[in-house]
């Protein structure tokens, strides 16, 4: 049985994110309801990535609007079937049945994959190869409630390398999130999560030599959300812990953040909005490092039923440390999704914020990434999917006497055998530039070519 739908609002679009694939993290995809507050991307085993759309809009869109009640902003279900993307399309011969448990429907699978890599550690030069086997279970128990929503879900990754033993990991993560609905117009939402994760040897705050970065992850979320004739008002405050293993302890931190959102009709296809976030981070064993800041978004979400929908918002965001430092400029969160057919959908994205980088050497340094990307989902045949996604990125550190670009281009093919199988097979390049002043450790340049080959087992 499919997962129960708890949003029929298209403000933001839950799968318009995902356009390129790459990275791994503990978290595989397909958590219908996963709140990330984290500094990176969820994946599955096989690399699929949700674009980091850092503390803006996705927090928001995660918490609030997925969690709305049914009738808000309702759509009729010819609509949903002509707006639904190439992936998201249900396919009765094909999609897992799960299992029914009173009121809750249970979703679970496994990924059982082999990634082969020719830059294991992501260096410049004396590039090591490597095989890397991946277990990753995953499990969701979501209620199907007509008023109220509850979902568990769960998972974990367990990776071994054939040659490398020392690069070996576990990680997993474990979320329960909630809806309480008010009359007929309000809701209040409600989340927690742990997750323990390994930060991939490609991303740029990773390090290229010791042992991987191990770090555990624990956030909290209260929301509420209004709905008038013309607009809805929504607020969230949020805490994030995170607390990485020794030596690395230097990054340990927190963050509190608060969030407010209006949305107004313009049209019954379009809708203007405002978002105002304010956060504060703590660095633990770096409290020169601890900030302030403020993001404020304007913006139009556009619903085109059988041609496009999405969001754009531009803004500023502003983060004031301890240290004296301070860094401005303009934010950016778009994600736009387009119907081409009803074979294929292309997605869009681009995002610009300031964010922290921790190096792991010197202190943590502020800097403004900047990414974009595209991504094209084609149903070759009605059980065949492929896809080409490229992501695209800089980032400017203020402190740092440095400055990366990278990209990431992959194309991706699942082939689903039958309700609880399926074949997923992946070619990735990721390419890393960094100019500057500054020497490695603190700059690093690097290209990797991943090639993934996996099988699904669904309940």
């Amino acid at each position: 049985m499919a997962s129960q739908k708890l949003c029929s609002t298209q403000t933001f679009p839950p799968r318009a994110q995902r356009v390129a694939l790459g990275g791994e993290n503990s978290e595989p995809l397909g958590a219908a309801l996963r709140l990330d507050f984290g500094r990176g991307a969820a994946v599955s085993a096989l690399g699929d990535i949700i674009v980091r759309t850092g503390r803006l809009v996705s927090i928001f869109a995660a918490s609030l609007i997925a969690l709305a009640p049914l009738h808000a902003m309702a759509q009729t279900a010819l609509d949903e079937q002509d707006r639904v993307a190439v992936r998201d399309r249900p396919r009765p011969d094909y999609d897992a049945l799960g299992m029914r448990l009173g009121g809750f429907d249970l979703n679970a699978y496994v990924d059982l994959s082999a990634t082969r890599t020719d830059n294991l550690f992501a260096t410049e030069t004396n590039e090591i190869d490597d095989t890397i086997y991946s277990i990753a279970p995953y499990a969701q128990l979501a209620s199907r409630w007509s008023r109220h929503a509850l979902v568990f879900s769960g998972g974990a990754n367990f990776r071994s390398h054939a040659d490398v033993s020392t690069e070996d990991s576990e990680t997993g993560f474990v979320r329960a999130d909630g809806r309480l609905d008010i009359g007929s117009n309000s809701n209040i939402t409600a989340g927690a999560g742990w997750a323990r994760e390994v930060l991939s040897r490609t991303d740029p705050d990773a390090l290229v030599f010791g042992e991987p970065i191990e770090s555990e992850r624990t956030d909290y979320i209260l929301g509420a959300s209004h709905q008038f004739t013309r607009f809805r008002l929504s607020g969230a405050i949020g805490h994030i812990d995170y607390d990485y293993d020794a030596p690395q302890d230097i990054r340990d931190s927190s963050e509190d953040n608060l969030q407010g959102r209006i949305d107004v009709e313009v049209t019954p296809r379009i809708a203007a909005f405002g978002l105002v976030r304010f956060d504060e981070r703590d660095y633990d064993n770096s409290p020169q490092t601890s900030s302030e800041g403020r993001t404020y978004l304007a913006g139009v979400s556009i619903d085109f039923s059988e041609l496009m929908r999405g969001e754009i918002g531009v803004g500023q965001f502003e983060r004031e440390y301890n240290s004296g430092v301070s860094s401005d400029g303009i934010a950016l969160s778009a994600d736009l999704e387009w119907y081409v057919t009803r074979l294929t959908t292309i997605s869009l994205n681009a995002n610009r914020t300031g964010e922290d980088a921790g190096n792991g050497v010197a202190n943590i340094s502020p800097y403004t990434e900047t990414e974009y990307g595209a991504r094209v989902d084609h149903e070759l045949l009605r059980n065949l999917i492929v896809s080409l996604g490229a992501q695209n990125g800089r980032r400017e550190y203020e402190v740092l006497n440095r400055e990366d670009d990278y990209t990431t281009v992959a194309a991706e093919a699942e082939y689903l055998m039958n309700r609880r199988v399926s074949l997923r097979g992946r070619v990735a390049q990721i390419d890393y530039e960094s100019s500057g002043a500054d020497a490695p450790p603190l700059r690093r340049s690097f290209d990797a070519t991943e090639v993934t080959l996996g099988l699904r087992l669904k309940l």
